[in-house]
């Protein structure tokens, strides 16, 4: 009987579930389906519940599919080794040698000694140990790994601080590891697999910077990295209300603000049992749903509006560069990770963008509404990056939320004959020319025909 009713299923049918959530948090397995069912229902929150966060690797599943064989690589450092998983490979030691140079120059700008940074480092490095998986670590001694993440945290710090704003200082890496070598550190330093914890990070950042942890130094670096400009959000903070295990996990959270929706957590919800995709950009034209990039005071970076007769589909402008593409794959693998965040903001977003981006006119809309920049060799460069993408999964309350609101805009037929009147007879300059000159001579042989036939007096 069960096996009849789900043969009888259709792709419209949606299936029910109830979620229990009157029960307080009394643990951390009841504290993180909490937090699922937060995600799940739209709902955020500010309170940070404890995970047993680990640094994990790529999950193989990903790499077996022909897409992620094709992209392997985009998991893999290209210069720079940081923490245990990619120590001592042979490719990366010129890497190794620069970090003795970046470690004194931070120590130089603290005004304290190696020696002293190493004792602050290692009042942090058992907990930093056990955020490695089980075993990773055991052939360094505590001094040995003491020694790999103090010169690790240097260089990132270091490169997070200076880069974003064009420091001289910053431009002798090529010294060191080459013009090419020098680009690809900002692809590295955002790896899965590339990680240090942040409670490292944490230990330079308020030596440093004292009164704000580090607040504006990250913020410049992760805007340079969303907009490709220097900039400082002071609306949107990035270590607010966060506890991150590391810098991608930082990341991650402040590249995409989730849609806020004010629903009590005891009430029934559904959970689409398919994802259709999205229209693209060209089509929801057509039918008159236009993009608009988000303000700066918005508080969700994808959210859709419906009016009248038209409806605008809200997105934050983001910048691709020749290294974003490696920088996606690993987000998106870290939220396919165990006792990682299940908002699956990153994976939601791409798997958007993905529907909306299929031709070269596509990117050429997203251009000119200023909600993508991008310094591929040509359009057509972002759609195949795009389209290499693989999305296991998507936070399915956010992404049908999107899309039921378009469909809902489409089952209007006023609004969708209005849609298409617009579109087939004024999509364009020339055809609201085309389209007013001949009414105006539809109207003139009407008073014409009318006067020939009335009778005079």
């Amino acid at each position: 009987m069960d096996k009849e009713m789900r043969m009888k299923m259709t792709e419209s049918e949606h299936v029910m579930f109830e979620i229990p959530c009157s029960r307080p948090v009394t643990d951390n397995i009841s504290s993180q389906a909490m937090e699922w069912v937060n995600c799940l229902t739209g709902k955020t929150t500010t309170k940070s519940y404890e995970r047993e966060g680990r640094m994990e690797k790529v999950p193989p599943l990903l790499l077996k599919s022909e897409k992620g064989r094709r992209n392997s690589e985009c998991y893999e450092p290209a210069v720079v080794s940081l923490g245990p998983y990619h120590h001592n490979r042979p490719a990366l030691a010129q890497a190794e040698k620069y970090k003795l140079v970046t470690l004194e120059e931070y120590s130089s700008s603290t005004g304290e000694t190696i020696d002293t940074l190493y004792d602050m480092m290692f009042e942090v490095v058992h907990d930093a140990r056990k955020c490695y998986i089980d075993g990773s670590t055991d052939n360094y001694s505590d001094h040995e790994f003491n020694q790999m993440m103090l010169r690790d945290a240097c260089f990132v710090l270091l490169y997070i601080e200076r880069m974003p704003c064009g420091h001289t200082n910053v431009f002798l890496n090529n010294e060191y590891l080459g013009a090419i070598g020098f680009a690809n550190i900002k692809r590295d330093l955002l790896l899965l697999e590339n990680q240090i914890p942040f409670v490292v990070l944490d230990v330079l950042l308020r030596l440093k910077f004292p009164k704000d942890k580090g607040e504006v130094v990250l913020n410049k670096f992760f805007n340079y990295l969303n907009y490709g400009e220097v900039m400082v959000r002071k609306d949107k903070k990035v270590l607010e209300y966060k506890r991150p295990l590391h810098l991608l996990e930082l990341y991650r959270s402040y590249f995409i603000s989730l849609p806020t929706k004010d629903k009590a957590l005891h009430e029934k919800f559904n959970y689409v049992k398919r994802n259709r995709a999205f229209a693209s950009v060209t089509e929801l034209k057509a039918r008159w749903i236009f993009l608009r990039c988000t303000s700066d005071e918005s508080t969700s970076d994808m959210e859709f509006n419906s009016y009248c007769c038209y409806g605008e589909f809200m997105l934050a402008r983001r910048a691709v560069c020749p290294y974003t593409k490696a920088i996606y794959l690993n987000m998106i693998a870290y939220e396919m990770c165990p006792h990682t965040p299940n908002d699956l903001r990153i994976s939601t977003y791409i798997r958007v963008m993905k529907s909306l981006i299929l031709q070269r006119a596509d990117v050429k809309e997203l251009l000119r509404n200023n909600i993508l920049l991008h310094s591929l060799g040509n359009d057509e460069e972002v759609v195949k990056m795009y389209d290499e993408f693989e999305v296991p999964a998507v936070n399915y309350y956010m992404f049908n939320q999107l899309r039921l609101g378009m469909e809902k805009l489409n089952e209007s037929k006023y609004k969708t004959w209005v849609a298409e009147l617009m579109t087939d007879y004024f999509g364009s300059p020339w055809k609201a020319l085309g389209s007013l000159v001949a009414t105006a001579i539809l109207v003139s042989s009407f008073v014409q025909t009318y006067c020939a036939l009335k009778p005079r007096d």
